[in-house]
């Protein structure tokens, strides 16, 4: 039987005891190493500053090179997007196109998701999409994968009633990880479940990321899906 998101946050020692997580520095570009030292203060929000959004506000979890989140900007101007992310050379290029653009309704976060949302308030957000998180392939670094029932029943205290909440994978066995672990959490309806091959179109709620080229290379099939944030009446 599926758990209420508030039993499963009450049995959890702390948010940050619960999850696991690498913060990847990487090797940055000339372009990237400037723009993550000149211009990560002027983008940077904490979770707090969330609240303060009039309008819809949007999170990608991960937002790897940010092209996804880049392209969800442009076509949504009247959102508020927040992106999060640790992975620095990332940050330092989304930041340089974030710069090139000049848009003005995206802020990032460069903190572990688990204690972002842990520092949010209730139902103030209505999308979130995680898209290609790390599959964490080995038994024994399951516990270091960020779809688990602590996180999702932190994910289901932030997400508006109606909010949707957006995945994807190519790899096949963490496709099937997301739908159980959501299974164990009270508050998400399955609304979209795909599977298409290498050679099949992106899905058209979203662009093509980097992660997904490379699977897509490689000949995994991509699976998309789409769960509802609902909430009981009070």
């Amino acid at each position: 039987m599926p758990e209420s998101p508030e039993s499963i946050i009450d049995k959890a020692n702390s948010p940050e005891q619960a999850f696991s997580y690498i913060r990847r520095r990487g090797r940055f570009t000339a372009a990237q190493s400037r723009a993550y030292a000149s211009l990560l203060e002027r983008y940077r929000i904490l979770p707090q500053d969330l609240q303060q959004r009039a309008g819809p506000v949007g999170m990608e979890i991960g937002f790897g090179m940010g092209a996804e989140l880049l392209d969800w900007a442009s076509q949504q101007s009247s959102w508020y997007l927040c992106g999060v992310e640790l992975y620095q050379p990332g940050i330092g290029a989304m930041l340089t196109r974030l710069h090139s653009r000049q848009l003005t309704n995206v802020g990032l976060i460069d903190q572990p998701a688990q204690q972002v949302l842990a520092a949010l308030p209730e139902h103030g957000l209505d999308e979130v999409r995680i898209f290609f998180p790390d599959p964490w392939p080995k038994k024994r670094h399951f516990k270091r994968r960020l779809i688990q029932p602590e996180f999702l029943a932190q994910l289901h205290r932030v997400t508006k009633p109606g909010a949707f909440v957006r995945l994807a994978t190519d790899w096949a066995p963490y496709g099937e990880w997301m739908v159980e672990q959501f299974s164990t959490v009270e508050g998400f309806k399955l609304i979209d479940d795909r599977v298409r091959r290498a050679d099949e179109q992106t899905a058209a709620t979203r662009g093509t990321t980097k992660f997904e080229a490379r699977g897509e290379r490689l000949g995994h099939a991509i699976r998309d899906l789409l769960y509802e944030s609902q909430h009981a009446a009070k």
